[in-house]
């Protein structure tokens, strides 16, 4: 992690977290070790007008009190590389091959159905 002032003094926070965390996979329910790398800049900022000044590949980080807790930041670093749904790399997919069919559409027979209204 390094903190310091950019270009313009805005503050700012190089944050990089790695890693490997257990988690279970959503497909067999064991459990795997997945590698964790994430890094970010981060602009501590003092008000939502301030956030939007902020250059595009800064995230904000509203700051009202004058006070950063460090352990907030890499806590949030490290809950935004975790995926969504954990699934082992080992794992395959139930039911068949990758890409196989495609999904159910509910709703794909409904354009039919308006224009056959639509002539009557």
């Amino acid at each position: 992690m390094d903190i310091g002032h950019d270009g313009q003094r805005q503050v700012r926070v190089d944050i990089e977290v790695w890693g490997s965390v257990r988690l279970r996979c959503q497909r067999t329910l064991e459990v795997f070790e997945y590698a964790l790398e994430s890094r970010s800049v981060v602009g501590i900022v003092t008000t939502d007008q301030a956030a939007d000044a902020l250059p595009e590949d800064y995230e904000p980080l509203l700051c009202t009190t004058g006070r950063v807790e460090l352990l907030r930041l890499v806590e949030e670093e490290v809950l935004l590389a975790l995926p969504l749904v954990p699934v082992s790399p080992h794992s395959e997919r139930v039911g068949g091959q990758a890409g196989g069919r495609d999904t159910h559409r509910p709703f794909a027979g409904l354009a039919q159905l308006r224009r056959k209204g639509n002539k009557d």
